[in-house]
């Protein structure tokens, strides 16, 4: 093609110049721009000389395209080829996959509880972010679709499809999971407190009831999650009264062995009667300590009366003297009361009344501490009660499964499109340093 352009441009010289194309001199060949010519009057001669540039352009470019014949085959080889197969697969093999949506929040009835943080942003409580997050989770989990199987036939399902898009036939339960992650969607929208779930499926009713079988799946999650927290709330505080409870039957069982072995209904009453008597004895003593004063005035020391009175009042110190020996010292357990104590007993049988009164005392303080602490562990277990059967947790839907009419996935025409920018950016890259090198090695 190059050699009859360069015959047919000697022929147009000789019909320009009238001259014989030997007689013209010979241009370079590897020139790129002709040189200008002569300027020529006629303008049959200027034609003729654009034809002859045209013609060496096109000489040119031959040349320049024999010299890189690979150019055209690694464009075909590398973007044609595989957008012409992708455009083979998604039009004539990939199957159709359909999607069914259900969008429903986690709600409660109790009235709405803020944190620190969401007085702030206004976001719900914590308590109902972390059952919409454990919800989300949940739809993308092995038991998620271990309870699917068990309510549909999953498997079977997924190998509805083409060879590249479907289950395999010995798949894994592993392999079923993270087929199971590729064709579900979960979107959790914190601000709103929604989640929004998407299924693929071969079928429109394959997808329709997927998604419906994971809407009941998750409703049993949030009412089991509810029940749960309801039925530990109240276990804690019926756990809390039967602590409280046995403590006070431990201290009642104290208070009673220990009147049993003291002997003592009432330490501190029995302590105040003796006080008292104590109290008496002694106003008798001063009494009659003055009677004898008065009369030792005018009476001897051996007068019957005045030795009468000595008597009495000896008698009336030693009962004191054994009183007070009683409430300092003790007695002896099972001893008589109207023995007076001389010396203080050692034994561990004996217990003074001052002590009795303090342990006993001390007793009291725990049982009534007891108790108080058991009358309040009940009305906690009634107000766990109450708040369990008043608050708790359910699934929300306002956005209802349904049956598609359209195929939403695989995006054809956006595929094909996208393997050809990418085939030729990589095309193009390999071409800029292949260039790249061939200059640097020139």
């Amino acid at each position: 093609m190059a050699d009859e352009a360069s015959r047919k441009g000697e022929v147009a010289l000789t019909v320009a110049t009238g001259e014989p194309a030997s007689a013209v001199p010979a241009r370079p060949k590897l020139s790129v721009a002709a040189p200008k010519p002569p300027p020529v009057p006629s303008e049959e001669a200027a034609k003729v000389v654009h034809i002859i540039r045209r013609l060496q352009d096109e000489t040119i470019q031959a040349r320049g395209l024999k010299q890189r014949p690979w150019v055209p085959i690694s464009l075909a080889v590398c973007v044609l080829l595989p957008t012409f197969v992708a455009a083979l697969f998604y039009l004539f093999i990939a199957s159709d996959r359909f999607t069914s949506e259900a969008r429903f929040a986690v709600r409660s009835n109790d009235a709405p509880a803020f944190d620190a943080l969401g007085m702030i942003t206004g976001m719900p409580s914590s308590q109902t972010v972390s059952d919409s997050y454990i919800v989300a989770d949940y739809i993308l989990s092995r038991d998620m679709v271990q309870e699917l199987e068990r309510r549909l036939p999953l498997r079977s399902m997924f190998r509805e499809g083409d060879f590249f898009s479907r289950l395999g036939d010995d798949a894994t339960l592993e392999e079923l999971v993270d087929y199971w992650q590729d064709r579900v969607d979960v979107y959790y929208d914190s601000t709103k407190n929604t989640i929004s779930a998407e299924m693929q499926a071969f079928t429109p009713e394959g997808a329709d009831r997927i998604a419906r079988e994971i809407v009941e799946v998750v409703r049993n999650l949030v009412n089991d999650l509810s029940a749960m927290a309801r039925r530990d709330a109240v276990q804690f505080a019926a756990t809390e009264v039967a602590r409280a409870e046995l403590r006070v039957r431990r201290v009642r069982q104290e208070m009673l062995d220990f009147r049993v072995e003291h002997n003592e209904l009432d330490p501190t009453q029995s302590a105040e009667a003796t006080l008292a008597i104590a109290a008496e004895l002694e106003g008798q003593r001063s009494k009659l300590a003055s009677e004898l004063a008065s009369l030792s005035g005018y009476l001897s020391q051996e007068a019957p009366s005045i030795q009468i009175l000595k008597s009495r009042i000896a008698a009336l110190a030693g009962e004191i003297d054994r009183i007070q020996g009683k409430v300092s010292t003790g007695l002896r357990s099972g001893g008589n009361a109207g023995e007076a104590l001389t010396e203080p007993l050692q034994d561990h049988s004996t217990t003074a009344m001052a002590g009795l009164v303090g342990a006993y005392q001390e007793l009291l303080i725990s049982q009534e501490f007891a108790e108080k602490a058991y009358t309040a562990a009940e009305a906690s277990l009634e107000n766990a009660r109450a708040e369990a059967d008043r608050t708790q947790s359910y699934l929300a839907i306002y956005g209802k499964p349904s049956v598609p009419e359209e195929a939403e996935y695989p995006n054809r025409w956006l595929n094909i499109g996208v393997v050809f920018v990418l085939a030729l950016i990589l095309w193009a890259i390999g071409m800029l340093g292949v260039l790249t090198v061939r200059d640097h090695v020139r």
